[in-house]
């Protein structure tokens, strides 16, 4: 709140200026408007289709990208409906739209200038042309603004109109190039289709395949079958092979061949006594090796006879075999009937099974091996067959394809449909949509309003001046506030002493403590005397950091409170540069301070008592050089000699940033009262008055605010000041004698 209230401060101090800056601005934004030219808006909507209806229900088939013809799609990150705004706003559709509106009703209107106009120059055409798509919908809303109202719908609506029968005219020519297309397709399409079916005659035909897949199952279960039928002949031949060398155990370990010869020769009765004659030469012989030599004529006719039984034997042999077998030499007499012929039986007997099952074995080997060859094969086979049946089908997709568009491409050729139909004509429009006359008048006041604070913000913030009572406690918060004396109001007008003075402003005088002004010197008087507790205090100097603050006013008002009082008080005008209090209580300024201090006459000569209790000391004749006489020995005697003779001496002094007198004086008083008028004092120059103040080690007893405003401060104690001073004037009590209409704002 506090915030606000000083916001509201800066506009009360600074409202002229603000209200000027109101007020062009406002009276700028309604000569604005009222020059504008007035326009106005047509709007038309065009509704888009996905496809063409008719055809749709014709045909089904789509052409070779997928999509049906007349259908409205769009690029990746693009939308359909953007596309056919741009068309819509395209320079090939605006100036078929302009050309026919120049040649066509407006050939002699005055609108066609304008329309020549945007001939020359699209772009300012095309600013005033929108396009723009209805959220979530597909139309397309079509303006055109105007100072012509005739002339924005006409746009309008040949804008929609043009654009359609550009549309379905596209549309035919893309049928009549797809027709011709595919009718040129269609031959080679159907001549691959051929090829690609022989392709896959040949290749059956070549490998013997009907069904692959089957195949290859068939396989598997027949490799299956077969390893079970080797795995089972395998096992009897190991067997056979056992049962075959325990019998050759038997025979001595003689092979297969040589135990079935001597099988034969067992049941061969020739072949019996041939081997018997054999048997008895060899017996003979072995004898007879025993009694002669190997040369002995006996032996070698044994010998010759040994052989020539064998060679008999070889011959009986062959006539007994089958085949061309020789016969080994070694025979066994066997008994037809006996156990060695059923042993050679079964022996025979066994080494066929051996060699039946060797054969059989190897059989099914050699087809198992044939089948997994082929099994092998089958994957490239069905890889192959696969390749050939994938081109087939899609040589007859593209065909049936091309046959389904060729019939949807005649009929979409025949007829006269398009993507788009006018969903909303062009109306005449009634009003204006510029310039918005409340609206701008709105607006202008608004930045008004925000001009003229920011002109208020911007003067004050420049400003370097006190503006608050606030303001002046922050800065000199070493300095205690004695009184705050405020604004007066009206004042009455008395009159002004000789020509001399006449360029002085009248001042305020007091000839009664009444009222809110004369309480506040009460006040003042009454905070300086709990500061002169001990009556020490006899000598105050009253000054300001520049002129015009009023402390001339402060120092004879709080002289004029303590006399009142009934002490006695000398006021001394000390500014000798620039002297007031003969102006403040219309006296002479012929003898003054400065005769005094030059010896031209004595003190009592000079004082006047202007009050009851209250002497006054003029600053007299001004001189060259108001400093010496002020740092004088005379000075400081007559100091001492007034704080003899009165109760209080208020010295009126110069400001302290215009001349080193109020430091001089100060240093010969008890105290100085600083007087701070928010408004006129500057913080430069206060803040140099308090470092003068500083360095002179002056004791300050406080300040006193000057001219505050009492709308500042609280209402409660403005009605009760008010309250008195009216209920004393109807008594009759005569409150402040004024002089001026600027009182406070004196030196």
């Amino acid at each position: 709140m506090d915030e606000i209230a000083q916001y509201w401060l800066v506009l009360k101090r600074r409202w002229l200026p603000a209200a000027l800056v109101f007020a062009l601005t406002t009276a700028l934004a309604v000569a604005y408007t009222y020059r504008q030219q007035e326009i106005f808006q047509a709007k038309g909507q065009v509704i888009l289709k996905k496809t063409n209806k008719t055809s749709a229900l014709l045909s089904s088939a789509t052409n070779a990208t997928g999509g049906a013809i007349g259908d409205l799609e769009g690029l990746t990150g693009s939308t359909p409906v953007n596309t056919q705004a741009e068309i819509l706003k395209s320079l090939t559709t605006v100036n078929g739209v302009l050309a026919e509106l120049r040649d066509g009703k407006y050939a002699n209107r005055p609108e066609r200038k304008r329309l020549l106009k945007f001939i020359k120059s699209s772009d300012s055409f095309v600013q005033q042309l929108k396009v723009s798509s209805i959220k979530n919908t597909d139309i397309l809303e079509v303006t055109f603004q105007d100072p012509s109202k005739e002339l924005a719908q006409d746009v309008v609506e040949k804008i929609m109109e043009v654009y359609i029968r550009d549309d379905q005219r596209n549309q035919r020519r893309e049928a009549e190039a797809a027709r011709t297309f595919v009718s040129k397709e269609l031959p080679k399409i159907e001549t691959e289709v051929k090829l690609a079916e022989n392709d896959l005659r040949l290749f059956k035909e070549q490998y013997n395949v009907v069904d692959l897949p089957t195949e290859s199952v068939k396989a598997v279960e027949t490799i299956t079958n077969l390893n079970k039928e080797i795995t089972s002949a395998s096992a009897q031949l190991a067997a056979e092979t056992s049962r075959l060398d325990g019998l050759k155990n038997l025979f001595g370990g003689k092979d297969a061949q040589a135990t079935i010869q001597s099988g034969l020769v067992s049941e061969s009765p020739g072949l019996q006594k041939s081997l018997k004659e054999l048997q008895e030469i060899e017996a003979k012989l072995a004898i007879e090796k025993t009694r002669f030599s190997d040369n002995d004529p006996s032996i070698l006719n044994l010998k010759e006879k040994r052989q020539a039984l064998v060679e008999i034997l070889q011959k009986r042999f062959k006539q007994s075999l089958i085949g061309d077998k020789q016969f080994q030499g070694k025979v066994v007499e066997l008994q037809p009937s006996g156990i060695q012929g059923n042993l050679i039986a079964d022996f025979a007997k066994s080494e066929a099974q051996r060699t039946s099952l060797q054969k059989q074995i190897s059989a099914l080997v050699y087809v198992v091996d044939a089948y997994k060859k082929r099994m092998n094969a089958l994957p490239k086979l069905e890889q192959q067959q696969n390749a050939l049946g994938r081109k087939l089908e899609t040589t007859r997709t593209n065909y049936k394809t091309l046959l389904s568009k060729l019939q949807e491409i005649e009929i979409a050729e025949n007829q006269t449909l398009g993507n788009s139909r006018i969903q909303t004509h062009a109306e005449l429009p009634q009003a204006a949509i510029s310039p918005k006359k409340a609206q701008n008048i709105a607006i202008g006041s608004f930045l008004g309003l925000f001009l003229g604070a920011a002109t208020a913000f911007l003067l004050d913030s420049a400003d370097k001046r006190i503006k608050t009572s606030e303001e002046a406690r922050n800065l000199l918060p070493g300095y205690p506030v004695l009184g705050q004396i405020p604004v007066f109001g009206k004042l009455r007008q008395l009159p002004r002493l000789g020509k001399a003075n006449s360029r002085q402003p009248g001042q305020l005088v007091l000839t009664g403590t009444t009222g809110v002004e004369g309480e506040s010197f009460r006040m003042l008087q009454t905070n300086l005397q709990f500061l002169n507790a001990d009556d020490s205090l006899k000598v105050v100097v009253v000054s300001s950091s520049q002129a015009e603050e009023g402390k001339s006013t402060v120092a004879a008002n709080l002289a004029l409170a303590v006399a009142e009082l009934g002490r006695k008080v000398l006021l001394v005008d000390a500014d000798m540069r620039k002297p007031s209090q003969h102006l403040i209580w219309r006296q002479g300024n012929y003898e003054g301070l400065s005769n005094v201090l030059s010896g031209q006459c004595e003190q009592k000569a000079a004082t006047t008592e202007v009050q009851p209790n209250l002497f006054l000391l003029t600053a007299g004749v001004v001189p060259p050089n108001p400093v010496v006489l002020i740092d004088s020995v005379q000075m400081s005697t007559l100091i001492a000699q007034w704080s003899k003779e009165y109760d209080l001496v208020i010295i009126d002094a110069p400001p302290l940033t215009v001349a080193a007198d109020a430091a001089i004086l100060g240093t010969q008083a008890g105290g100085l009262v600083f007087v701070l008028r928010p408004g006129v004092a500057d913080k430069e120059s206060v803040e140099y008055a308090q470092e003068i103040l500083t360095q002179s080690r002056l004791k300050v007893l406080g300040m006193v605010l000057n001219g505050v405003d009492l709308d500042k401060q609280s209402r409660y104690n403005h009605y009760y000041y008010s309250s008195a001073q009216g209920a004393r004037s109807e008594e009759g009590t005569t409150g402040f004698a004024l002089s001026g209409s600027t009182a406070n704002r004196t030196r």
